[in-house]
């Protein structure tokens, strides 16, 4: 029973070791981070960042504080949950709120959870060997659908201040599409709750990942605004945004408060680079993040091997 006992207390102790070498706590985080090892200054691409492609609002405070995520079915995971990952040690160093949205069946009762297989349409394409190895993920909050519905939610989404985007086969989805859908979503998000611009003065963020840029497309958002996407479906994503400004080469994009990322592990050096922009620590807490998850960010905008790899010309 000591025995137990003893274990018990030796695998927590272990456990706040661990947690407080990696996530300080209290008055001594900033001195501790400060006092870790800087990684290489050297860029991985030794451009300067060009003025054009750094936010104009980046020492506007109050920090965003409530992230939200538009899911939908086929999703690609690493999309929403590789960002979300780097923001969850934010979390320990600035208070933050995660709202996942998703659509809902018409009077179901509880929230579904949002599927990542392949629609019935196109599983035979997306997946030919009938695989069953599709996760799924719990929503938060309801996609409204009626004007009440919007209203009764409107304290909520009045409190997003980053709106986020994955990619995934499921951005092509004719289902998206539709009054009360998720395309009319994201307009209506925009358009009266000030996400990409500002709501009363306050800064409102749009970040798209890989290929969710073609959902902001189809919905009319990124139209005269500078963007990327993957490089690899570029001829499929940029015909579904005819008035976009479409930049190759580009890791990622920042066109004012739009932030848009190229394929996939984009996602995560555009959140690094929003972290080091959008908080007074941001420099500092993206280095302790990317050491913890052992991830060396690009630092330069413009670093886009692929953009060579897969024949998308320079533009924009």
């Amino acid at each position: 029973m000591r025995l137990s006992i003893l274990a018990a207390f030796l695998t927590l102790l272990h456990l706040h070791l661990t947690t407080a070498a990696i996530l300080p706590h209290h008055k001594s985080n900033l001195e501790l981070l400060k006092s870790l090892p800087k990684p290489n200054p050297e860029p991985i691409n030794p451009f300067p960042t060009p003025a054009n492609n750094t936010n104009s609002n980046s020492t506007t405070y109050p920090t965003p504080k409530t992230y939200a995520l538009l899911l939908f079915r086929s999703f690609e995971i690493l999309d929403a949950y590789g960002p979300i990952e780097i923001l969850s040690f934010v979390a320990h160093f600035h208070p933050l709120r995660l709202l996942i949205f998703s659509l809902q069946a018409p009077y179901s009762s509880g929230l579904a959870p949002v599927l990542t297989s392949p629609t019935l349409s196109s599983a035979p394409v997306n997946n030919p060997l009938n695989s069953s190895f599709y996760p799924t993920f719990n929503p938060t909050h309801p996609i409204p659908t009626t004007d009440q519905q919007w209203e009764e939610m409107r304290e909520v989404l009045e409190s997003v201040d980053v709106l986020m985007v994955p990619g995934g086969d499921g951005v092509y989805s004719p289902d998206l599409e539709g009054e009360g859908r998720e395309l009319d979503f994201l307009r209506r998000m925009v358009g009266e709750f000030g996400i990409g611009g500002k709501k009363e003065g306050k800064d409102k963020y749009l970040v798209t990942v890989c290929i969710g840029a073609a959902v902001a497309a189809r919905a009319g958002v990124l139209d005269g605004r500078r963007a990327t996407t993957n490089k690899m479906v570029w001829g499929e994503v940029t015909p579904l945004g005819e008035k976009v400004k479409w930049v190759s080469p580009a890791r990622w994009v920042v066109d004012g408060n739009i932030w848009t990322s190229s394929g996939v592990t984009a996602g995560l050096d555009l959140t690094f680079e929003f972290v080091r922009q959008m908080y007074p620590d941001g420099v500092d807490m993206a280095d302790l993040i990317a050491g913890a998850i052992e991830h060396e960010p690009v630092m330069d905008w413009r670093y886009d091997p692929f953009a060579e790899r897969f024949d998308v010309p320079p533009q924009n």
